[in-house]
């Protein structure tokens, strides 16, 4: 495989933090881009340029995929941390220039979302790839726009594949799954030792990080890939109450259902514990969210999708047990000091 080269977007990322090690392992050559300096936990045979995909020339992005035979687009703008001007800026423009620049590749990879379904139309259940989408949020209409721009590049003959992946958990994520995580550990700071969760069941829809990355090579190399998305989740839809569960015995809790939404502790009181935390060595890199519990709380009308195409193609999950890697993500954040 020594012939292959990887262009890896997005590279200060959570997900390129794990792509580019398995592309590594596998034995590609790998360039990575960012618009931050380079990464400190990038490895040293990696060749890293910054870039802005809108604001550099023409010039330096055809410089950048010049030899490469495989891009692996993860850059983007996210919804936690950006506008709906800079999401548009980040996500569509970028990527209209970065496939400009990509003459002669051998398959474009691009990440989207299942944001792209929506939320506030039923679609069929399970979600199906081919269906009519109807994103219903900024993030959504960002990376449905987006999608839109790689299907035009595809009909004019480059090869694109496009993943849509739910939310992603694993080593080194700093949010969604993290911050429950983390929520949970600072109740267990505070000394309680029952954890309150809201009553209504919502069903939770994850993918663990290694799961994505194999995926993503995956279809990568795939014959049949080209020209097609692929949801990419765990198939395994876990509620709040159950998720909730694994932590808190985890922690050494019980979980009471309440029918309080707003039951727990008050975020003034989790923000004065997270700060003794931090006094006592813990690290601040997981988002600190002002609704507690705030990820399990989002219920979606289009939770379940379908993975035919992803099955179909002969990839096989191997992280579909919640009680298991829901663990093993705590486990790494304590060893880390990402919690106390």
């Amino acid at each position: 495989m020594g012939d292959r080269s990887a262009l890896v977007t997005g590279a200060t990322g959570f997900i390129a933090s794990h792509l580019v090690p398995a592309l590594l392992a596998g034995g590609w050559t790998v360039r990575a881009s960012g618009r931050r300096p380079r990464p400190a936990s990038l490895p040293a045979e990696v060749e890293y340029q910054p870039v802005d995909f809108v604001e550099s020339p023409a010039g330096e992005l055809r410089a950048l995929t010049q030899g490469i035979t495989h891009v692996f687009h993860l850059a983007g703008a996210s919804s936690s941390k950006s506008s709906q001007e800079e999401m548009m800026r980040d996500n569509v423009e970028a990527t209209e220039r970065l496939l400009g620049a990509c003459a002669g590749v051998e398959r474009f990879v691009h990440m989207s979302s299942t944001s792209v379904y929506g939320e506030e139309v039923q679609l069929p259940s399970p979600v199906p790839e081919d269906v009519e989408a109807r994103p219903s949020r900024g993030y959504g209409k960002a990376k449905y726009e987006t999608e839109q721009v790689v299907w035009r590049h595809g009909d004019g003959g480059l090869p694109v594949v496009v993943l849509r992946p739910v939310s992603v958990h694993g080593p080194g994520a700093v949010k969604l799954v993290a911050s429950v995580i983390l929520d949970v550990a600072i109740e267990r700071f505070m000394g309680l030792g029952t954890l309150a969760v809201p009553s209504p069941r919502v069903e939770q829809r994850l993918v663990d990080v290694d799961d994505l990355v194999g995926a993503t090579l995956h279809l990568a190399t795939h014959a049949d890939a080209p020209g097609r998305a692929f949801n990419v989740a765990s198939g395994v839809f876990p509620t709040n109450h159950e998720v909730a569960g694994i932590l808190a015995d985890h922690f050494g809790m019980t979980v009471a259902l309440d029918d309080d939404p707003g039951c727990g502790p008050s975020h003034e009181e989790r923000e004065e514990a997270w700060r003794a935390m931090r006094a006592e060595g813990m690290t601040g890199d997981i988002l600190l969210t002002k609704e507690r519990f705030r990820f399990m709380r989002k219920e979606n009308r289009n939770n379940r999708l379908a993975l035919d195409n992803l099955l179909g193609t002969g990839f096989a999950l191997r992280h579909t047990d919640p009680s298991v890697e829901v663990v093993a993500d705590a486990e790494w954040c304590r060893a880390n000091r990402w919690i106390v």
